[in-house]
């Protein structure tokens, strides 16, 4: 991919967050999963995209949803997200005409995210945060494209 999604995770963040409502590190890894398909999709608009997210429903896996909406502007509202019961992975399939695009968290990362996240105090959250956000693309994810 020509452009990590760092950069547009860090223009969308007081966004993300005030819609949201805090800052943890599932929502900068919806932010960025969001950019990524908006980037290699090439949607041009909100309507142009839509995404089933694959997540456990329950925080804090779920506060990902929250960032991909955010980031990719497919709502809940609109019809344009979708979300499927998943204990196992959270990953977005992204689609945008007859281009899919599929974004999975790492299986490894995700086990390091969920367990520090466990008893985690509010400082360590945020610094799983800032981690999540300084981590190239390639080191988060598994990106996957279909047509």
């Amino acid at each position: 991919m020509d452009d990590d999604s760092r950069q547009d995770a860090r223009i969308l963040l007081a966004r993300a967050i005030q819609f949201h409502g805090h800052l943890g590190p599932f929502l900068i890894i919806g932010i960025r999963m969001g950019a990524i398909a908006r980037s290699v999709l090439t949607a041009q608009n909100h309507d142009d995209l839509t995404v089933v997210m694959f997540v456990n429903p329950r925080p804090p896996a779920s506060c990902t949803v929250d960032g991909v909406q955010v980031s990719s502007g497919c709502t809940l509202g609109k019809g344009t997200i979708r979300v499927s019961e998943s204990a196992s992975q959270v990953a977005g399939k992204f689609q945008a005409g007859n281009r899919i695009c599929t974004v999975t968290v790492k299986p490894k990362l995700l086990n390091w995210l969920l367990d520090g996240l466990r008893n985690a105090t509010e400082k360590e959250v945020l610094e799983m945060a800032k981690a999540m956000m300084a981590r190239p693309d390639e080191e988060l994810f598994q990106i996957a494209m279909a047509t």
